[in-house]
């Protein structure tokens, strides 16, 4: 037994910070390694007992944070000029290094202008710094624990407490909020989806964005979280091999969201109403559509919605598969642009493009700058002048009529198709990155019978 306990002090002894494999200063830099404040441990050195977490991880959004190629690229290209002509944004720049990548904010407290910067540390969300992470300041920076144990969601006891101890604060929605809630320099809301969650029914009820985001799926099945169950490590020290104990609930760390094609597929179902059998005197023949967001605890979409967009498209065809044109119904004050249908704004050439086709619902929020036009810089931003997302559990009623010829009687096939785009095509052509395929979210078809009336007739 005291040969085994001699090499777990080894084995924790070769997991402390190595500046080599963790992007730490080296001695030459400044800080360097020795002063760090946080001397976070690397990822990898948790891959040894936790393998299966640790590559779900290495292939998450949280381990991909910084290096991500649309947030790199606007970073430095443009947050960054900018925070050095205008120190008035160095402190939001400085909040997108915080949520990026904390370790380096935790460690360097002046402005990362530099990839060389940056390198001197382990970017992205890593493990050891959610896994320390004890609360927030009032001034919105990180707590660790005092402890200096890893935190986890285990009732832990005896031998496995020298590693870890519980914490109900890495189970519940709260901990997610730093980073997924944020304005700007002057205040304008520009991510919510943590206050979103907090209003939901969800949210109310104690469901915790981690059932959703950390179950196995990614999403609810009829209602309810499924999570793998196993052990949570896999101690193999030598020919030594410690059994742990059984979970019943493993939390999936590749943390599936809005970059998960199998998350946004069928998250939003859609289906049609169809009320009268005949069109009215002008050839207009009503329907409603209803866009389903009830198995989201959020907005949709959420996230940064000053990039992220949804849009709806109903075709229509009769049964000699001739086009009928389909009308969708605003309800929007006639003052200003409409920014609900593609195309109403005189921005979305600019900035929709040819991403959504003319007419077309689209769902978004609108930021504008000092000179009152749209932009996509949440940095530039001094109001939010438009918000029709899909709230949390909502089913929203799309008003639509065909038009017909008059007269008209036979057999029409709708099609209705939803889809999701993680930014403009514009913008993503700017920062010079890939751009971002549209996602089919839903689809919904139904042929409907119109009768003749006499009422069309003139």
């Amino acid at each position: 037994m005291k040969k085994i306990c001699l090499l777990f002090c080894l084995l924790l002894s070769s997991c402390a910070s190595d500046p080599s494999r963790d992007g730490s200063p080296s001695a030459d830099d400044e800080p360097a390694a020795s002063r760090l404040l946080y001397p976070y441990e690397s990822s990898i050195q948790c891959k040894g007992c936790h393998a299966d977490q640790y590559q779900q991880y290495e292939e998450s959004m949280h381990a991909k944070a910084f290096t991500n190629p649309l947030f790199n690229a606007q970073y430095f290209n443009d947050v960054v000029p900018r925070a050095l002509r205008n120190p008035g944004l160095v402190s939001e720049a400085r909040t997108c290094i915080a949520c990026h990548a904390p370790v380096a904010f935790m460690n360097y407290s002046g402005l990362i202008s530099t990839p060389a910067q940056a390198s001197r540390f382990e970017t992205g969300v890593t493990c050891d710094f959610c896994h320390t992470l004890g609360g927030y300041a009032e001034n919105g920076d990180f707590q660790q624990v005092a402890s200096g144990k890893k935190q986890g969601p285990f009732q832990t006891t005896g031998a496995s407490t020298f590693h870890s101890e519980y914490s109900g604060f890495v189970q519940v929605g709260d901990f997610c909020g730093r980073c997924h809630n944020a304005t700007n320099h002057i205040g304008v809301e520009v991510k919510s989806t943590y206050y979103e969650w907090r209003e939901s029914s969800y949210g109310k009820r104690g469901f915790a964005c981690q059932e959703c985001h950390m179950n196995k799926n990614g999403f609810l099945r009829n209602g309810n979280a499924e999570f793998e169950r196993g052990q949570a490590a896999h101690m193999n020290i030598g020919n030594i091999s410690k059994k742990q104990k059984e979970q019943g609930k493993l939390y999936n760390h590749s943390f599936p969201g809005a970059h998960s094609i199998s998350q946004l597929q069928d998250a939003l179902p859609l289906d049609f109403k169809i009320g009268s059998k005949t069109a009215d005197a002008d050839g207009r023949f009503p329907f409603a559509l209803l866009v389903n967001n009830e198995r989201s605890g959020h907005k949709m979409p959420s996230g940064s919605s000053d990039l992220r967009f949804m849009w709806l498209v109903v075709n229509a065809l009769s049964e000699a598969g001739e086009k009928i044109p389909v009308v969708f119904q605003s309800s929007m004050s006639a003052i200003g642009p409409d920014y609900s249908i593609a195309g109403s704004s005189p921005d979305d050439a600019t900035i929709l493009q040819n991403d959504v086709p003319s007419g077309a619902r689209v769902y978004r929020v609108v930021l504008v700058n000092n000179a009152g036009r749209q932009s996509l810089y949440q940095y530039d931003a001094v109001k939010n002048t438009f918000d029709n997302r899909l709230d949390a559990t909502e089913i929203r009623k799309e008003g639509y009529y065909l038009k017909l010829p008059a007269n008209f009687s036979g057999k029409v096939n709708l099609e209705a198709n939803l889809y999701y785009r993680g930014a403009p095509s514009s913008f993503t052509s700017l920062m010079q990155v890939a751009d971002f395929s549209p996602v089919l979210v839903a689809s919904k078809k139904k042929q409907i019978t119109i009768e003749t009336t006499h009422a069309s007739q003139k």
